[in-house]
């Protein structure tokens, strides 16, 4: 069962007797070990609140509390294109769409691809793989920002990405997209067309795919590309779950502390003195 974000903040305030660090408010258990392989656990505690409301819901509690050393971190989703802002400076947003874009975006996906793809085939391809997975992602991207514009509460959690992504080419097929989403919807109203022209038309507007790429996409195209375009693994091998947890691993010290997310972390610290959340070097 979940929990309220006032009975989380209120065990954020319990913790605080024994935990004189800060306290890092985060959406999911795939962040919580992404974040903890980065910070000293005296320094810092992180916190798994279930979503992105909840990280926010908490952060204004504690606010509203004048709690010192809270501070939460939320994916963007679509708010850097949509222009939207959160008024608590406890608040920081990543720079990509979500984590693991955050991810793929950095070199940990040239080591992923070391170790589970074939360097024949990368090489033999007309784009690098990131491209390619930026490429096939950003019409699905933009079919969300146009469900979000619209308000049409199109599903697309457990979408069937082998229906509309060709395993050769990993290139998305903009109508195949829109009939597995409109099936996944049960939006028989959802006219092809027009939605195929929405995808286009916010299509020529993006001027940087990253804030519109979705990483949980990009994973499962990856895990696609593994199978067959960019290696020959089994399902198992390369399932999402388990690029996720590659990904992960991959990511570097150097790589965090050179990222905005990084910058603002810091920031933060310098803003709350007393409170530390990264750990000053790559210490085991």
């Amino acid at each position: 069962m979940t929990r309220r974000p006032v009975s989380i903040a209120n065990a954020i305030r319990l913790k605080r007797s024994h935990h004189p660090g800060c306290f890092l408010i985060v959406e999911g258990r795939d962040d919580r070990l992404f974040f903890e392989q980065f910070v000293n656990r005296s320094d810092c505690s992180v916190q798994v609140v279930d979503g992105k409301s909840n990280v926010v819901e908490v952060i204004d509690i504690l606010d509203a509390d004048n709690f010192p050393g809270a501070v939460g971190v939320i994916d963007a989703d679509l708010d850097h294109v949509e222009g939207c802002s959160w008024q608590s400076r406890n608040i920081i947003v990543l720079e990509t769409y979500d984590l693991e874009a955050l991810l793929i975006k950095s070199r940990a996906l040239e080591r992923v691809l070391v170790e589970r793809g074939s360097s024949e085939k990368i090489t033999g391809r007309t784009k690098p793989p990131r491209e390619e997975l930026i490429d096939a992602a950003v019409p699905i991207g933009c079919l969300r920002l146009h469900s979000r514009r619209s308000k049409l509460t199109l599903k697309f959690d457990g979408m069937r990405y082998a229906k509309f992504v060709d395993r050769d080419s990993l290139q998305t097929d903009v109508r195949k997209l829109v009939r597995e989403v409109k099936n996944r919807s049960q939006r028989s109203d959802l006219a092809y067309d027009d939605t195929v022209q929405e995808i286009l038309s916010i299509r020529s507007t993006v001027n940087d795919p990253w804030l519109v790429c979705c990483g949980t996409d990009m994973v499962e195209i990856l895990s696609i590309g593994l199978r067959r375009a960019l290696g020959t693994n089994n399902a198992g091998a390369v399932s999402p779950d388990e690029l996720r947890r590659c990904l992960r691993l991959a990511y570097q010290w150097q790589e965090l502390t050179d990222s905005q997310l990084g910058r603002d972390l810091r920031e933060w610290a310098k803003r709350n003195r007393g409170f530390r959340v990264l750990k000053e070097t790559h210490e085991p």
